[in-house]
């Protein structure tokens, strides 16, 4: 999102712009016109807020003003991961992930009942087909202290999100990750609920 700075000095220079073109076609520019300059970076400021936090997610501006999915709520998460050099698959295990979105920002947080994962940085960008749209993120893992030291430890992974169904409401998601401990896997995003929970035992009581 845009600063009140940024807003500041990209209008400043448009107005220098519009000023200086002005001047040149022989129109008398002088400083009053100048004097509503605060009141219209006021107003630019309220409209970048609004389209930041407000109205990005309403179907009438997507595709033509802003072309972003609507992932927010929590999502009931199937993940199916294996040991590639040994060929050890991993029983599937149910986790939750609750996804707080602005129109420039994505947080993905991912709870399972031994650990959590948050991202570090992310990607949206539609598929070549253009009915979905792809995620790209880089996440880390933090397992309960209990676990660290004995059979699982702090590790970072990245993983590429499929949205599926409507464009950008989407039904489910699936992906595939891979991780610094060498592990890869499968989710399967699906059941969403609007309330985005921050905690296992919430998001589970709340879904299942």
């Amino acid at each position: 999102m845009f600063t009140r700075i940024q807003i500041t000095v990209a209008l400043a220079v448009a107005t220098a712009a519009w000023g200086a073109v002005l001047c040149l076609q022989g129109t008398h520019v002088s400083w009053e016109h100048l004097a509503p300059f605060t009141t219209v970076v006021g107003v630019l400021v309220v409209v970048a807020l609004a389209m930041e936090y407000v109205l990005w997610p309403f179907r009438i501006f997507q595709g033509w003003l802003f072309n972003r999915p609507d992932l927010r709520g929590t999502w009931k998460v199937t993940i199916q991961s294996e040991w590639p050099e040994t060929g050890q698959r991993i029983p599937p295990i149910t986790a939750y992930a609750g996804i707080a979105q602005t129109l420039s920002e994505l947080q993905i947080h991912l709870m399972t009942p031994e650990s959590e994962s948050c991202l570090l940085a992310h990607a949206i960008e539609p598929t070549p087909c253009g009915n979905r749209f792809d995620v790209s993120v880089v996440y880390a893992n933090t397992p309960g202290v209990e676990l660290r030291g004995v059979r699982s430890e702090r590790h970072v992974g990245a993983a590429t999100i499929s949205t599926h169904g409507a464009k950008y409401k989407p039904e489910s998601m699936t992906a595939e990750y891979w991780t610094d401990r060498r592990t890869v896997g499968r989710m399967t995003f699906e059941g969403r609920v609007p309330t985005v929970y921050s905690r296992y035992e919430d998001a589970k009581r709340n879904l299942d």
